[in-house]
């Protein structure tokens, strides 16, 4: 999954930055940010409510 901030979040979850690896926060439906440290591409997704098989 590769998502990028400006996105709108298909799902509620944790995004994290594909250069840096921090993490950032989205609700359904919000437009994903950037990560603290400027990137703009997102990897992977965890941490989604409902979902056994992330995290």
């Amino acid at each position: 999954m590769t998502a990028k901030a400006g996105d709108k979040a298909q799902k509620t979850g944790d995004f994290y930055c594909a250069s840096c690896d921090e993490k950032v926060h989205a609700t359904q439906g919000q437009e994903i940010p950037r990560c603290p440290n400027g990137h703009t591409q997102f990897a992977t997704r965890r941490n989604e409510p409902g979902n056994k098989s992330s995290g």
